[in-house]
């Protein structure tokens, strides 16, 4: 019985890791490019208004920010409602994304 073998011309997804770590750097990218440091708190209703530019929201902005505070990339402020991004976080707002 011969092995069936798939088909070349179908687009595999990435995996879903990949996904929310390239959107967490699309992110900070976008946080850096508006302002954003380590030295700087940001309110999160901003850091919503920035994600929605970039088309992030629902379980997709809740993913890239739980994969973006696993890394260390971006904390919770000192009070509820603030967050800040580490310099973990500036540094890989430098990264490029790649998806393979």
């Amino acid at each position: 019985m011969p092995f069936k073998v798939a088909d070349p011309h179908i687009l595999i997804p990435a995996p879903i890791d990949s996904v929310d770590r390239a959107n967490a750097i699309r992110l900070l990218k976008a946080l850096v490019a508006a302002g954003a440091n380590s030295n700087t708190l940001m309110v999160s209703a901003w850091l919503c208004d920035i994600a929605l530019e970039l088309s992030l929201r629902g379980t997709e902005l809740a993913s890239a920010l739980a994969y973006a505070e696993g890394q260390g990339w971006i904390a919770d402020g000192p009070q509820q409602g603030w967050k800040a991004i580490t310099h973990a976080g500036e540094r890989a707002a430098k990264l490029r994304i790649v998806l393979s």
